[in-house]
């Protein structure tokens, strides 16, 4: 919906190279009147825009092409051109905006300006809107554009400052936030992480209808919404250490593991806390980890970090950085705490190589089949391989879920995990990978002779009764790897124990544009039922999407405004 301009100040205009001829009006035919530039800062979609402004008669003024290039990917996206045939300026709506503008104007205090009578087509009709010229360019008012294009437009008088959003797209919800908040948008791609950081975001679906975004920045915010995505309530936890490891809603309690560094490798120093709220996030009761009984000097290092929990155990899948050892390294790997939810203690052994230990650990995940945890680790070393495990923090059996080719340790594995459910009959891991036959070398740093880090959408398939060792089937959901776009890690979502939703973003391989988001439904085997689905405009985002209301639901945050989006389940 077209929100009001608030200020008579708020006048924003397109400029272009001159492409007609240039005339005066009746103001003052034959004069000119000051160009200035604009004191006003532009944002578009909460993202700072450096466009060149103009202040005339009391005015401000923006270039279009800049404009059309900000937008560029949006849903209100849309290309400007010259129509010979029509001797006239041209926006086509809907558009990628694909024409390079050339920067030759100087930087001077002020400039002069004539009214222009260049013509102007909107999706090939006349639109007439008054426009000025400045050193060759023409400059129209945005205020008239913004419901034909369309895009909203807001002027915040505090912050002496320009927003322009674009238009919201279908089973989309834009929320203005309170305050500044990072970005979590979908950014793996086409720069893949060799290994993950802390999840920061999550989405919770509550018993009473509600949902609440999580997200961890200077402090826990927790904003609840309703149906309608509306915002109900608001409050806020600061940390009790330094660093965030993780959240987690379980079904009485809410936890957050905190942690903080150990450099000392001080044995009595506290490394790793984990808070107990109830549903309201009033603080109940912790459990505290020391350096000395987890080996740590870094919590959370290289870590997603989440956990799982089933009756009285709550399982915290994460990873450290660990005391020093004879080779004078400090080495990075898993670390699983089993905490024992009547008692709020530990139950199982935290040194420095644990039953289930895989070094380096570069994700992390954990879910209960019954009352035996299984683990999913993206190793790179000891063992290279996506790993399964399954135990009960004593033992564990161990299968491969994706072999990785390259020399032990090497940080650069071509693979990333984005999820892992379980089925009636099966494990099943969502990852991405390259074409492993075009590397010549894995490194540290980087894969040799891989030219484009293209990656495949691929499902790792493991029959719950396989053996220990037992052979996972790989099924290719989406090839990418020679193609014209970049696919992001994908999203899986599990909808019932038999259906399950992939998710995963586009990029244009040339500009690394952002594309369209595609989806499919797969069964508990893993084979694809139906088509691959495209949505135009729909990003992801660090947050993992739930089902809530039968829709698959998940949010993206820019620094003012978070948008929630939604896919009703078919």
């Amino acid at each position: 919906m077209i929100k009001r301009l608030i200020s008579a100040l708020l006048v924003v205009l397109l400029y272009i190279p001159t492409l007609g001829s240039v005339s005066t009006s009746t103001i003052y035919a034959g004069s000119t009147v000051r160009a200035e530039y604009s004191q006003h800062d532009v944002y578009i979609n909460d993202s700072r825009v450096y466009l060149r402004g103009f202040n005339i008669l009391n005015n401000n003024y923006y270039g279009l092409r800049d404009i059309a290039k900000a937008f560029s990917g949006t849903s209100s996206q849309f290309n400007v051109v010259w129509n010979q045939q029509k001797n006239a300026i041209e926006i086509l709506t809907g558009q990628s905006y694909n024409t390079e503008d050339q920067d030759d104007m100087g930087y001077f205090s002020n400039y002069n300006a004539v009214l222009s009578t260049s013509k102007l087509l909107i999706n090939g009709k006349p639109v007439h809107i008054k426009a000025y010229t400045v050193n060759n360019r023409n400059y129209f008012q945005l205020r008239d554009l913004a419901s034909k294009i369309p895009f909203e437009l807001q002027y915040d008088a505090k912050k002496n400052n320009i927003q322009l959003y674009s238009v919201v797209p279908d089973h989309a919800y834009r929320v203005k936030l309170k305050g500044e908040q990072s970005n979590n948008h979908n950014l793996e791609s086409p720069l893949f992480p060799r290994w993950k950081e802390t999840v920061t975001s999550y989405l919770v679906n509550n018993s009473d209808g509600t949902i609440s975004a999580i997200n961890a920045g200077e402090k826990l915010k927790i904003e609840t919404y309703n149906g309608k995505f509306e915002p109900i309530s608001s409050k806020t936890i600061a940390y009790e250490l330094p660093i965030f490891g993780g959240y987690y809603s379980g079904n009485t309690y809410n936890y957050i593991a905190f942690g903080q560094t150990n450099h000392e490798e001080n044995d009595n120093k506290e490394v790793i806390r984990i808070v107990r709220y109830d549903k309201n996030f009033k603080r109940v009761d912790s459990v505290s980890i020391k350096g000395g009984k987890a080996y740590t000097v870094i919590p959370f290092d290289a870590a997603a970090g989440r956990m799982a929990e089933q009756g009285d155990t709550l399982v915290f899948h994460t990873s450290r950085e660990r005391y020093m050892t004879e080779d004078g390294l400090n080495h990075q790997s898993q670390l699983t705490i089993m905490i024992n939810t009547n008692s709020m203690t530990v139950m199982n052994d935290l040194g420095k190589f644990q039953s289930n230990h895989v070094s380096h650990s570069f994700d992390q995940y954990v879910l209960f089949d019954g009352t035996s945890h299984v683990l999913v680790d993206h190793g790179d070393a000891y063992p290279r391989t996506i790993a399964l495990q399954k135990g009960d923090g004593t033992r564990y059996d161990m299968a491969s879920m994706f072999d990785i080719p390259g020399a032990t340790g090497a940080n650069a594995t071509g693979v990333s995990i984005g999820g892992f459910e379980i089925s009636a009959n099966n494990y099943i891991v969502a990852l991405n990978t390259i074409d492993h036959s075009l590397v010549k070398q894995y490194t540290s740093f980087e894969l040799v002779g891989l030219k484009e880090d293209q990656r495949d959408i691929m499902l790792s398939v493991l029959p719950k009764n396989s053996s220990d060792n037992g052979t996972a089937q790989h099924i290719t959901l989406a090839k990418y790897v020679g193609t014209k776009h970049i696919a992001s890690i994908p999203k899986l979502v599990k909808i019932t124990d038999d259906k399950f939703m992939v998710l995963w973003q586009e990029f244009d391989k040339t500009s690394y544009q952002i594309g369209d988001l595609k989806y499919v439904y797969v069964n508990g085997n893993g084979q694809i039922v139906g088509s691959i689905k495209t949505i135009k405009h729909f990003e992801l985002s660090e947050c993992n999407p739930i089902v809530a209301g039968n829709n698959v639901i998940w949010f993206t945050n820019n620094s003012r405004s978070r948008m929630f989006y939604r896919i009703p389940v078919q």
